[in-house]
């Protein structure tokens, strides 16, 4: 057993009144020095555990520890459910879908991992309800190529595998519900209500806290998009942004020293995402994708191929389809319908 994972079983096996244990006795406990407890300490709280320090106490984990565990998760995925969690780190959610929970401390990409998972199997079917979980990225990646801060311990990033047997028909709907889902596990979990920018980002107070990336793998022998590869990114807890981001992201909560409550919502995000992609009806998330826009009467510009400005056009949104499409009127009374392309308000940019 690592270091570690040695300070944390014992951090979480505490069994005094106040919940602390001596640095000497977590030290022999765990048959290490007290530096090597002193620095496993420290490496724990940047993977994002709470664990408090008093003179004279010693260590204590805080309520909700803050690390990220598949056996955590998947119990509360069968609480959200009602369905027995069997012994292989995996839970029901509606339908029958077999969720399995891979979470690792540091990763690439969730997204790369899935692709890679993907190239790997033999039929990509068997990997429906598949999600890879990351207290940090490595790579982490945006639309269009671009880099996605992925600090560690201070956000959640996950993917999830959804292959359904038909196949996908409609990838921007699966991004739209997606991101009604994020809403839903926010005000869960924190009781935040968040909105949405068409088509993959989410605010709260103004700035963006989660983007959506939603790639596909293709049967090229039909032409089928066999699998979505539905990436999710949520800043959790403030952090020091790298200055190009500091005046469009943002945090979920405000207090650097809050329980991100990791655990709790990555199984809200799974169970409330899932549940939507097996609905077989999705007006009503849509509608709720309509409440939470911001965008709607709002002048935007509109760039219909990403990165070609001398392409763009102003417009107002008039609209969101069931479809996930922006409806816009351009300033010649034209109404287009937008599948995908780039739109901001201001200075402040979107893709889509």
């Amino acid at each position: 057993m690592k270091t570690t994972d040695a300070v944390m079983s014992a951090l979480a096996s505490v069994q005094s009144a106040d919940g602390f244990i001596s640095g000497q006795l977590l030290a022999d406990t765990c048959g290490i020095s007290r530096q090597a407890v002193w620095k496993a300490v420290n490496a724990l709280r940047l993977r994002g555990a709470r664990i408090e320090a008093v003179t004279n106490k010693g260590y204590r984990l805080l309520e909700g520890g803050g690390m990220l565990r598949e056996a955590t998760i998947c119990a509360l995925l069968d609480k959200n459910m009602h369905a027995s969690l069997p012994k292989n780190a995996t839970a029901l959610v509606p339908d029958g879908m077999n969720v399995r929970v891979f979470v690792y401390d540091a990763i690439d990409s969730t997204n790369a991992e899935a692709k890679r998972r993907c190239a790997e199997a033999l039929d990509v079917r068997t990997l429906d309800g598949t999600v890879i979980i990351a207290s940090k990225q490595t790579a982490g990646r945006g639309r269009m190529g671009r880099s996605f801060f992925s600090p560690d311990g201070a956000g959640l990033y996950l993917t999830l595998i959804y292959a359904p047997s038909g196949g996908i028909t409609s990838p921007a709907l699966l991004t739209a519900t997606a991101a009604v889902g994020v809403c839903r596990a926010l005000f869960d979990v924190y009781g935040v209500d968040a909105q949405i920018k068409w088509v993959n980002d989410i605010f709260v107070r103004g700035k963006k806290v989660c983007g959506i990336l939603t790639e596909g793998v293709t049967n090229f022998e039909t032409g089928v998009i066999d699998c979505a590869i539905v990436g999710i990114g949520i800043n959790i807890l403030p952090v020091n942004l790298p200055p190009e981001l500091v005046n469009v992201a943002g945090s979920v909560l405000e207090d650097r020293n809050a329980d991100t409550q990791r655990n709790a919502l990555a199984a809200s995000v799974v169970t409330h995402v899932f549940s939507l992609y097996n609905a077989s009806d999705c007006s009503s998330a849509m509608s709720e994708y309509r409440t939470r826009s911001f965008l709607i009467d709002k002048t935007i510009t509109v760039h219909p191929t990403i990165g070609a400005r001398d392409m763009s056009y102003e417009a107002i949104v008039r609209g969101i389809t069931d479809d996930a499409k922006l409806v816009v009127e351009a300033t010649d009374g034209t109404m287009k319908t937008l599948e995908s392309g780039e739109v901001h308000i201001g200075s402040e940019h979107v893709s889509a």
